[in-house]
């Protein structure tokens, strides 16, 4: 049986209003192994944002409870990786500066930490762009930067927050493909928020879909598709069938509308 690494156990959120409380969440549980790779997928304000900023410590459950590696949840977490949709870097530092700011505001010796940077970036394909600067960047190498900067610190959990929906198609798929190459060399906890059914099912053990406000578990559906994966794994009937499998669980709560020719 897997050690949770990060465990959900009947957590619901609300907001207060003007107008009156907003249910984000309701009784959600979830349990992440070591080195499992989970996709949330789920409509807009089904609060899987909400359940990263839970995870990491910046909001706290209405009810229910959260932990990291067996401790619960009642501060900000600092052993873990977060990784947004925006690569949030600092224009004004170049690359290596960049990843090495985690150490840096850790209060960590920069230079015992300066051949791990150099190895991050070399395993993303950035090797030689140290001295760069965000604005020499395309977008796609930026969040590689941001990668190397929530792995840093060697976390046993990465969040990440709709991290490639700012890119361009191509570049997206790209990056799909580089970041299941980097969740085999390092074996992180990870948690992957997406709207994008295809991007959940490539990069997941599991995709926990969920239904629309308040958010709840609608269906958790392994995939046991065989490693690694690539852009051919999308052509194989089994990933077909675990797509069609998810729109038809969005179909069946309402966030999938179909309709029939007149």
């Amino acid at each position: 049986m897997m050690t949770a690494t990060l465990d959900f156990k009947h957590v619901n959120k609300s907001y207060g209003t003007a107008s009156g409380p907003i249910e984000a969440l309701r009784d959600f549980n979830l349990e992440v192994g070591d080195g499992e790779f989970i996709s949330i997928v789920g409509p807009s304000g089904c609060g899987k944002s909400t359940l990263m900023s839970m995870a990491s410590g910046l909001a706290f459950p209405s009810s229910g409870s959260i932990s990291v590696k067996g401790e619960r949840v009642t501060q900000p977490v600092t052993d873990l990786g977060i990784v947004f949709q925006t690569d949030v870097l600092l224009d004004w530092r170049n690359v290596l500066d960049n990843i090495l700011i985690q150490p840096e505001m850790r209060g960590l010796d920069r230079r015992a930490y300066e051949t791990r940077a150099r190895e991050l970036l070399k395993m993303v394909g950035l090797e030689g762009f140290e001295k760069k600067y965000p604005y020499e960047l395309s977008g796609g190498m930026r969040q590689r930067v941001s990668i190397c900067r929530a792995l840093i610190h060697e976390p046993p959990l990465l969040l990440m927050d709709e991290p490639f929906g700012a890119l361009d198609a191509l570049t997206r798929e790209q990056m799909v493909i580089e970041l299941h190459q980097i969740w085999l060399k390092t074996r992180k906890s990870v948690i992957f928020i997406t709207h994008d059914i295809q991007e959940a099912v490539l990069l997941a053990d599991r995709v926990v879909v969920m239904s629309p406000r308040p958010g709840r578990i609608a269906e958790i559906i392994e995939t046991h598709l065989p490693h690694p994966r690539r852009p051919a794994t999308m052509e194989t009937p089994r990933f077909v069938s675990l797509v069609a499998q998810v729109r038809h669980v969005f179909e069946k709560h309402g966030v999938l509308k179909v309709y029939d020719p007149e």
